[in-house]
C-alpha cells in the first residue's frame, strides 16, 4: 500500500475535519432556524406529552372534546408539510364534513374566518386563535360583541349527540339527548299504535252502523262546553304555537329551500329568529299568568279545584279509564264513562306544562349567547340546543298528529271538533262522549244554565275555517320537515 507524505496526510485530516464541522454547523443552523420559526418535527412524541394541569374557573374551563394543553405543542405545525396549504389548498379537501356545523350552514363564515392563526393548528395548540382559553377574544368577539371567557367552551364541530364519540368526549350532551329522545320515543311508541287501533275501531263502528236510521233534530240543544276565557286562552296558545313552529322550523331548516321559503313572510332568517323570541316570551308570560291563577285558586279554596270532577289533576280513575279504553278498542269492554275531561285531554294539558318548562328554560339559555356565557360555560348551549330541538319536534309531532287526530281526523270528530272555538257542543254528542258530566249537571240543577243559543253562521264558518287552516298548516309543516331532513347540518 502506498504511503502518503506527512504533509498530504495533514491536509487530508484538515479537509475531513472541515467537512465534519461544516455538517455540524448546517445541522445546528437548521435546528435553530426551525425552533425560531416555531416548527419542529410533528412526529416527535415529546411534543405531545401532557403538560402540567392548570386550574381554571368555571367559565374558563376547556370545553368538551377539547383536550388538555400539550407541552411544546405550539412548536408543531400540522400543516407545515402540506404543499401550498397556506396559499391554495382548501380546508374541506382534507377535513371533509367539517362544514356540517351551524356557523357554516347559517352564516357566511368559512373555515379561515375562525382558524385565522399562523400556523393554522388544532384547538389544543395554545398559539391557535381557536384555542379555548383565548378563543372568545380572538374569534368569538369578532361577531359576538363583549363575548366573555365562557363562550370559548362552546363546541362548534360537535359530533352527533347519540354517537359513541360524543359519549366519551361530551357525556353531558350525550346523556341529556338520550333522555329527551327516550321521552319522545316513549310518547310515540304509545300513541302511534294507540291512535291507529282507535281509528280502525271507529271506522269499523261507523261501517257497521251505516244502515241504521238516525233521528234528525230540527234544532239541536247546545251546551256551553268552554267558557269565553278558556276559548280565548286556547286561541292565543294556537297562534303562539303555530308562529313558534313556523319560525323555529324556518331557522332550523334555513340552509334548505324549505327553510328559506318559511322565513320569507318574516323578512328572512333574522326576522324569523326575532319573532320566535318575541312569541316565546309571550307564551312564557301566559304560562306564568296561568300559574298565578292556579295558586290563587288554591289559596282561596275554590271548590273541587284539585280533586273535584272539574279538575285537570290526574286521579286513579284516569288510569283505570286508560285500561278500559284500551280494552274497548279491541271490543273487550264497554267504552269508559267520562266526566268533564277524558284522560287524553288531561294528558294534553300536562304535556303543555312539561313542554313549556323544557323548551322555555332551554330557549332562555339560547336567547342571548353573550349574556348566557357570562354566567354559564358555553358548552351548556350545546346541551340546551339539542334538548330544545328534540322537545320542540316532539311537541309539534304530538299536536299535529295525535291531538289533531283526536279532535279532527277520527271519524267521530271529522272534519273538525270546533267546540273549543265557539264553545257550543251538542247535548246529544256530550251524552255520548261525557255522559258523567251531563248527568252531574242535571243532578246539580246546572244543566239549564249552560244551554246557549247557536252562534251566528258567520262565526261558525270563521272558526271552522281557522281550525282547518291550522290543521292543514301543521300537516304541511311536518311533511316539509320530513322531506328536507336529510339536507340538514347538525
Amino acid at each position: 500500500m502506498a504511503q502518503y507524505p506527512l504533509t498530504c496526510r495533514y491536509h487530508l485530516i484538515r479537509v475531513l475535519g472541515f467537512a465534519v464541522t461544516l455538517a455540524c454547523l448546517i445541522a445546528l443552523s437548521s435546528h435553530s432556524s426551525s425552533a425560531a420559526s416555531g416548527f419542529e418535527d410533528p412526529n416527535d412524541a415529546s411534543l405531545f406529552m401532557p403538560a402540567d394541569k392548570q386550574h381554571s374557573s368555571w367559565l374558563e374551563a376547556i370545553g368538551p372534546g377539547q383536550g388538555p394543553v400539550r407541552r411544546n405543542s405550539d412548536k408543531a405545525d400540522a400543516h407545515a408539510n402540506v404543499k401550498s396549504f397556506y396559499h391554495a389548498r382548501y380546508c374541506l379537501s382534507c377535513h371533509e364534513g367539517q362544514q356540517k356545523n351551524l356557523h357554516y350552514a347559517r352564516t357566511e363564515l368559512v373555515c379561515r374566518d375562525c382558524h385565522i392563526s399562523k400556523p393554522v393548528a388544532g384547538i389544543n395548540n395554545p398559539n391557535a386563535a381557536a384555542y379555548a382559553k383565548h378563543r372568545y377574544e380572538k374569534v368569538c368577539a369578532k361577531c359576538h360583541e363583549d363575548a366573555g371567557p365562557g363562550m370559548g367552551s362552546y363546541v362548534i364541530h360537535e359530533k352527533p349527540p347519540w354517537s359513541s364519540q360524543t359519549r366519551e368526549s361530551f357525556p353531558a350532551l350525550y346523556w341529556s339527548t338520550m333522555a329527551i329522545l327516550a321521552l319522545a320515543f316513549g310518547v310515540f311508541l304509545f300513541f302511534m299504535p294507540y291512535t291507529s287501533v282507535w281509528a280502525w275501531r271507529e271506522i269499523k263502528q261507523h261501517w257497521q252502523k251505516r244502515g241504521e236510521s238516525s233521528t234528525v233534530q230540527s234544532q239541536a240543544v247546545l251546551i256551553e262546553r268552554f267558557t269565553p276565557g278558556e276559548r280565548w286562552l286556547h286561541t292565543v296558545l294556537i297562534v303562539c304555537f303555530m308562529l313558534l313552529s313556523l319560525t323555529g322550523v324556518a331557522w332550523m331548516y334555513i340552509e334548505t329551500e324549505f327553510g328559506k321559503l318559511l322565513a320569507l313572510p318574516f323578512a328572512g332568517a333574522e326576522g324569523a329568529v326575532w319573532i320566535h323570541r318575541l312569541f316565546g316570551l309571550l307564551l312564557l308570560g301566559i304560562f306564568g299568568a296561568h300559574i298565578i291563577y292556579l295558586i290563587r285558586s288554591a289559596i282561596i279554596g275554590k271548590a273541587g279545584f284539585l280533586t273535584g270532577p272539574d279538575s285537570l289533576v290526574w286521579t286513579w280513575n284516569d288510569f283505570k279509564a286508560i285500561h278500559q279504553h284500551m280494552a274497548w278498542l279491541f271490543g273487550r269492554r264497554e267504552h269508559p264513562v267520562f266526566d268533564r275531561w277524558s284522560w287524553w285531554q288531561k294528558f294534553d294539558y300536562w304535556a303543555v306544562w312539561w313542554g313549556l318548562v323544557i323548551v322555555g328554560t332551554t330557549g332562555l339559555v339560547m336567547f342571548d349567547s353573550v349574556l348566557t356565557t357570562s354566567v354559564l360555560p358555553g358548552w351548556m348551549m350545546n346541551v340546551a340546543r339539542w334538548i330544545h330541538k328534540v322537545e320542540a319536534i316532539l311537541a309539534m309531532a304530538h299536536i299535529f298528529v295525535v291531538h289533531f287526530f283526536i279532535e279532527s281526523y277520527r271519524p267521530s270528530a271529522f272534519p273538525l271538533n270546533a267546540h273549543i272555538f265557539h264553545g257550543a257542543a251538542e247535548l246529544e254528542s256530550l251524552k255520548q262522549e261525557h255522559p258523567a258530566w251531563i248527568e252531574r249537571l242535571q243532578q246539580e240543577g246546572n244543566l239549564q244554565q249552560r244551554i246557549i243559543t247557536q252562534p251566528p253562521r258567520a262565526v261558525q264558518i270563521a272558526f271552522f275555517g281557522f281550525g282547518l287552516s291550522m290543521v292543514a298548516l301543521g300537516l304541511l309543516l311536518l311533511l316539509g320537515m320530513l322531506l328536507f331532513a336529510l339536507e340538514l347540518s347538525l
